[in-house]
């Protein structure tokens, strides 16, 4: 929602499905909803060693990493332009969904999945279980779905006037060029 709320406030836009990436739209909300599945399975026990404190923060701070090399390996290759790059919801998508939801996948999924409840019924488990591992597929189906499949994803912006640069937009890159095409 915040991504949402961002794009309609500072880039004056709705997200639509034919401007937006597929894993953005959907994909992260089935990676939301695996973590609520995990979050379920783990219920009020601790935390496993390996979705511990410590290792999620590794966890949050590697796709934050992850998340400023993709930046900038999108503006060397051309997919956006600086104005591209430098969007409110490219700088929110790299520096904050990256991160949180890393965090939040790593400890509840991971902890989800390695928590047992012998005071539930095994079979329920076992398909919540399966649910998560499917979510996290679809969620990088998605993802790989779009690297076949550009789209606009962030407007050139403005932040002296804080509002996207006036259309026309020039071909300047690869997610330009799809959009102006498919205008």
């Amino acid at each position: 929602m915040g991504y949402a709320a961002i794009a309609a406030v500072l880039e004056r836009r709705l997200l639509r499905v034919r401007t937006e990436f597929v894993a953005l739209l959907f994909g992260d909300l089935l990676l939301a909803l695996s973590i609520g599945l995990g979050t379920w399975l783990l219920g009020r026990r601790e935390l496993p060693y390996v979705a511990s404190l410590p290792f999620s923060l590794a966890i949050s701070c590697f796709w934050l990493g992850f998340g400023l090399l993709q930046w900038r390996a999108e503006m060397r290759g051309g997919f956006y332009t600086r104005d591209q790059a430098l969007a409110p919801t490219k700088i929110w998508h790299q520096v904050v969904i990256y991160p949180v939801l890393g965090y939040l996948s790593w400890t509840a999924c991971v902890g989800g999945l390695l928590a047992w409840d012998s005071s539930s019924p095994a079979i329920l488990q076992i398909a919540a279980k399966a649910a998560v591992v499917g979510l996290i597929a679809a969620w990088l189906l998605a993802i790989a779905y779009d690297r076949r499949h550009p789209k606009l994803g962030h407007p050139p912006y403005d932040w002296r006037k804080l509002r996207p640069r006036p259309r026309p937009w020039s071909p300047q890159s690869i997610s330009l060029r799809v959009h102006v095409r498919r205008s």
